[in-house]
């Protein structure tokens, strides 16, 4: 490949155009919104929000609509939060839409194989797509909406049969495509010094795949019983059981479901449990290096090429409680769902698409640098200094895709427990000590949230309406011959007694 003074200087230009791109698009997610979760974790929503604008001044992406949701959950703001994430849910929708129609649209682009991941437009990982409806479902019945709230959980297992196709083309395309291109490296386990141990993990891998969750199924399935719609119920709680087999709270609830049916007792409430605590994990961008063959002019050179890599950082799992205490009593919660796993089990299954992509990527700028270099040895200061802003154009734009949901909670834990009708005094340990709320229950079904991430606590449950006051019990008829003897001795001892003589 031979360049001239003119092409290099093409070539100088372009790498100093995605230098300065880079500059503005590949800064560490984790980086731009390090100040929205620390304001977040640390109670203070309204500043998250403000640190979230600052960070996202003019485009509005799907990551911004899914943090400004979940921080306007935290601020009991229900209304608004809902609007977001639907702004949210549009997004993922148009991705499905996509999806049905043209798979290769959503498989890379240009940038991606010239520049770096983050050129990509953000589709969400498979978890953050399905919990889009599962965050819509418990605002709206914060709001006191069942019926939305079963759109939501509708949806949500419609979104997770389109991901499940999509999930199964990506990687099958990922692996014809490096055959094709005659790459050796299509796996993770296979990149010298990436950390195996944080994908290669057995509870990982004992994930089916990174979109279903025992939670989301739970929740389904007693949104379904609330409405009176069993069959869906058992099928929710089925599934919940199936993804967290030897739960005991979940195959009581599929064991009462015909019992339950019909049979409620009066004044009291079948309260749904939820303590979320945690943030999901992030991700961060390290550099390792690849061997790739490398086109030159002797032929194909295989070259250990450095490429940034994404990898999920270790999250707090202290911070799960073992039980919530309502007026003093202790009920013991159960874990349910680990986002954290979850996205460990998303980059897994993305890993061989990222692999793909960067390796083109890397002999695309491995070629040009070569050609650089071996076009530059006889043009003295001139050519060194184009070798030099070429190499360092070609390492500036390294970055990997750390883009993720960072303030949706890490882990669900849940409890079922009928009380009675009123309010009453929830506890749960936290970090910061015992966090203790009021809370008023009425209906015959409730859903109560309790959050706790950081210093962060709050509460969201379904609306509270005071009961109808109850009839009045119904007079009893006196018994015959008793009652209306002892009235009749009565007046004849009144008559008995003289009236008193007037003055």
């Amino acid at each position: 490949m031979i360049l001239t003074r003119s092409s290099l200087s093409r070539y100088v230009a372009f790498a100093t155009t995605a230098f300065a791109l880079s500059g503005c698009v590949t800064t560490g997610y984790h980086e731009q919104v390090a100040s929205t979760v620390n304001a977040a974790q640390a109670g203070s929503p309204d500043a998250a929000l403000d640190a979230l604008e600052r960070a996202n001044p003019k485009e509005k992406d799907l990551l911004y609509y899914l943090e400004r949701g979940e921080l306007l959950r935290m601020k009991g703001n229900f209304e608004q939060s809902r609007d977001s994430l639907l702004q949210a849910d549009t997004k993922v929708r148009n991705w499905e839409e996509e999806v049905k129609t043209d798979p290769s649209k959503v498989l890379g682009n240009i940038g991606s194989f010239l520049i770096n991941d983050t050129t990509r437009r953000y589709d969400g990982r498979d978890y953050e797509k399905v919990f889009v409806s599962v965050r819509l479902a418990l605002d709206h019945l914060a709001l006191g909406n069942w019926q939305d709230a079963r759109v939501e959980i509708k949806k949500m297992h419609e979104r997770e049969a389109i991901i499940a196709d999509f999930r199964a083309k990506d990687l099958e395309e990922a692996k014809k495509q490096s055959q094709e291109k005659g790459l050796k490296t299509t796996s993770f386990k296979e990149l010298n010094g990436y950390p195996v141990e944080t994908l290669d993990d057995p509870s990982v891998r004992s994930l089916k795949n990174a979109y279903e969750s025992a939670f989301a199924n739970y929740l389904a399935g007693f949104v379904y019983e609330a409405l009176g719609e069993m069959s869906l119920a058992s099928a929710g709680y089925r599934k919940a059981i199936e993804m967290r087999p030897g739960e005991k709270m979940l195959e009581e609830s599929l064991k009462g479901l015909d019992s339950r049916m019909g049979k409620r007792k009066r004044g009291t409430v079948d309260t749904l449990i939820v303590v979320e605590t945690g943030s999901a994990p992030a991700i961060t961008s390290r550099t390792l290096p690849i061997v790739l063959p490398i086109p030159s002019r002797g032929g194909v050179a295989l070259v250990a090429t450095p490429i940034s890599w994404p990898i999920v950082q270790p999250v707090d799992t202290g911070v799960i409680p073992a039980g919530v205490s309502i007026d003093d009593k202790f009920i013991n919660t159960s874990l349910l769902t680990n986002v954290d796993l979850m996205a460990r089990k998303a980059l897994s299954d993305e890993m061989p698409g990222i692999i793909f992509r960067s390796s083109i990527r890397a002999i695309a700028k491995g070629v040009a640098q070569k050609a650089v270099q071996d076009n530059t040895a006889q043009m003295g200061l001139a050519g060194s200094l184009l070798s030099i802003a070429a190499g360092v154009a070609a390492v500036a734009t390294e970055q990997a895709d750390e883009r993720t949901w960072r303030t949706l909670p890490a882990f669900y834990s849940v409890a079922r427990v009928s009380l009675p009708e009123g309010s009453h005094r929830f506890s749960v340990r936290t970090r910061r000590g015992e966090e203790v709320r009021e809370v008023q229950l009425s209906g015959p079904f409730a859903v109560v949230d309790l959050h706790a991430s950081g210093n962060a606590f709050y509460v969201a449950q379904t609306p509270y309406s005071a009961p109808l006051p109850l009839p009045p019990e119904p007079a009893q008829a006196p018994a015959k011959g008793k009652k209306a003897g002892k009235k009749a001795d009565g007046e004849s001892a009144k008559s008995k007694t003289k009236a008193p003589a007037p003055a």
